[in-house]
C-alpha cells in the first residue's frame, strides 16, 4: 500500500509540473553563458550576443556616471543658464573560469553606458571591440506576463563577487512595491529568491528561463528580494533604439 501510495504521488508530480520548465541542463548552460560581473561589485546579463549587449542596474553604474553643471549664457535674453552636462566613463565586465573548483582564468572586458533610468533603476552597457563573442543571449519573458503570488523565480547573479554563477530559488511574494531609493519611487515586486551584495543587477528568471526582471536590492539576513519588472528595460531600449536580436 505505501509503494503504491508513492507511485500515485510520483504520478501526480509529474502530472502537474510544467511541460515548459526549465530544464536542469539549459538552466546550467544559460547561467554560465550570460551571467558577467560588472565592475567587481554587480552582476549583469548578456541579452544580445551579436551587439554584446548586458543589462545591469543604474546604481551598479553610478561610479561611472560623472555629472557636472555648466552655466551659459543666453544670448538674446542674457539670462544665466544651467545645463546639466552627464559624461559617461567607461567600466568592464568580467567572466571567469573555473576548474577543480578553483578560478583558473578571467577575461575583463571594457564597455561603454549605451543607456539608463535612474527612476526605474536599470541600464544598459555595451561590450566595446570585438575580442568577446557571446555565445547566447538570455530571452526576456513576453509582454503579458502577470506578476503574480507564488509563481516560481529564480535569481542569478555573483553573491559577494565571491560565488559567481549563483542561483536560488523562490517565489514572487507581492507582484507590486513601491519604494524610495533618493529618485523617487521605483516600482518593482517582491520574491523570495535569496539574494546578497553583488547580485545587484542580476537577472529574475520565470520557470521558462525568461527573464521578468533585475535585481534592485533586498533584505540582509531575510528572504525579501525586490525587483524591477522587465517591461522598463524594454522600454528603456525601445527609448535607445535599440532592437534585439538583429
Amino acid at each position: 500500500m505505501f509503494k503504491s501510495f508513492l507511485l500515485a504521488v510520483g504520478f501526480m508530480a509529474a502530472a502537474i509540473l510544467p511541460s515548459n520548465a526549465w530544464e536542469i541542463d539549459k538552466m546550467n548552460e544559460q547561467i554560465e553563458k550570460t551571467n558577467v560581473i560588472v565592475s567587481g561589485i554587480c552582476s549583469g546579463t548578456v541579452i544580445d550576443k551579436k551587439k554584446r549587449l548586458v543589462l545591469t542596474a543604474h546604481h551598479c553604474i553610478t561610479d561611472n556616471l560623472k555629472e557636472t553643471v555648466k552655466k551659459e549664457v543666453d544670448p538674446i535674453s542674457g539670462e544665466i543658464k544651467e545645463k546639466k552636462i552627464v559624461e559617461r566613463k567607461p567600466l568592464y565586465i568580467e567572466v571567469w573560469h573555473r576548474q577543480d573548483f578553483e578560478v583558473v582564468s578571467s577575461e575583463m572586458h571594457t564597455a561603454e553606458i549605451r543607456g539608463y533610468d535612474d527612476k526605474t533603476d536599470v541600464a544598459v552597457i555595451q561590450v566595446i571591440g570585438e575580442d568577446w563573442n557571446p555565445e547566447m543571449a538570455a530571452p526576456f519573458a513576453s509582454d503579458d506576463y502577470k506578476y503574480k503570488r507564488g509563481l516560481t523565480v529564480f535569481a542569478v547573479g555573483n553573491p559577494g563577487i565571491l560565488f559567481d554563477n549563483s542561483i536560488t530559488q523562490g517565489i514572487i511574494s507581492a507582484p507590486e512595491r513601491a519604494l524610495s531609493f533618493g529618485t523617487g519611487n521605483i516600482k518593482m515586486f517582491q520574491h523570495s529568491a535569496s539574494i546578497i551584495g553583488g547580485s545587484s543587477g542580476g537577472a529574475i528568471y520565470n520557470d521558462k528561463g525568461e527573464i521578468i526582471g533585475t535585481v534592485t536590492g533586498g533584505v540582509r539576513g531575510a528572504d525579501i528580494g525586490l525587483s524591477v519588472p522587465i517591461r522598463y528595460t524594454k522600454e528603456l531600449l525601445k527609448r535607445l533604439n535599440i532592437k534585439l536580436g538583429e
